[in-house]
C-alpha cells in the first residue's frame, strides 16, 4: 500500500462518492431497501470509488454495468470527507483497467488494522443506497 506522500491528488472532502457492489455477499439484501454490509469496504484497501460530481448516478450504473459487467449490482455513495474521520482516504488515482474513467479514485484505510471491521461499519451507516441491486 503506497504511503501518503505517493498517492494522487485527495479528493475535496465536500466530494460525494459512488461504490459500486457487486458482490451479492457485500449487501444486506433482507433490510428494506438494501444496505452495504462491512465486508464490501474491509475486503481491500485500496477500493475503488467514483467521485460522483465528475460521474453522475447514470455514468456509475453505466460504469457498473459496462465496465464492472454487473447489471445486478448496486451502489452506495457517501461523504468523503465523512469518511476520513474514521480513517478512509479517497485519492484521484487512474484506474489501470479504465484509463478512460477520469472519475476513478482510490479510497485506502489508513487506521489500524485492529480497529478496520469497525472502522468499515462506521463507514456503512455513511452510506446511502442510490442503486437498488437486483440479485
Amino acid at each position: 500500500m503506497p504511503d501518503a506522500d505517493s498517492r494522487g491528488a485527495q479528493v475535496d472532502p465536500r466530494e460525494g462518492l459512488y461504490r459500486a457492489l457487486e458482490v451479492p455477499d457485500w449487501w444486506d439484501l433482507a433490510a428494506d431497501p438494501p444496505r452495504a454490509r462491512s465486508f464490501a469496504f474491509k475486503v481491500n484497501s485500496p477500493f475503488s470509488a467514483n467521485v460522483a460530481s465528475m460521474i453522475g448516478l447514470a455514468g456509475a450504473v453505466r460504469h457498473m454495468e459496462e465496465v464492472l459487467h454487473c447489471s445486478d449490482g448496486g451502489i452506495v455513495l457517501f461523504n468523503c470527507g465523512q469518511a476520513g474521520t474514521v480513517g478512509f482516504d479517497a485519492r484521484h488515482e487512474l484506474d489501470p483497467q479504465y484509463p478512460e474513467n477520469k472519475a476513478h479514485a482510490n479510497v485506502y484505510y489508513d487506521g489500524p488494522n485492529s480497529r478496520r471491521k469497525r472502522d468499515a461499519k462506521v463507514l456503512v451507516e455513511m452510506c446511502e443506497t442510490v442503486h437498488t441491486p437486483r440479485f
